[in-house]
């Protein structure tokens, strides 16, 4: 069963999950290593995050269908030849796309705006 979001809850999901891939940054950075790759364990959480963001904007983003794409084949393709494991460089270009479609968010999240509605003539009761 699908789950629909309001645009404010959706905007508040995509927004945790730009935090969550910042920090996965920042950790990765902080960690002994060569200082490329994701560490061993912000791999399991950036995965989910990333499955996470390509599921929002496919299903709860009007035309986010696009972002989600470029979304997975930043994330497939940034992957370190040698260790399979995803880099950060990987991880910064997610988060630039998402910034990119940041605009998508704003437009969902704007109601539309309904024409004003003639109201009907008054009505008198009793004589005039």
């Amino acid at each position: 069963m699908r789950i629909s979001y309001t645009p404010g809850q959706v905007a508040m999901l995509i927004g945790r999950a730009e935090r969550q891939l910042e920090q996965i940054v920042a950790d990765s950075v902080r960690e002994a290593g060569n200082g490329r790759n994701i560490g061993r364990g912000a791999q399991h959480v950036l995965h989910e995050t990333v499955v996470t963001l390509i599921r929002l904007y496919r299903e709860q983003v009007p035309g986010g269908a696009p972002v989600a794409t470029r979304i997975a084949r930043a994330y497939a393709k940034g992957a370190d030849a040698q260790t399979g494991v995803p880099t950060l460089a990987c991880v910064r270009t997610m988060l630039s796309i998402m910034r990119d479609a940041g605009a998508l968010l704003a437009e969902a999240s704007q109601p539309a705006l309904e024409p004003p509605q003639q109201r009907p003539a008054a009505a008198r009761l009793g004589p005039a």
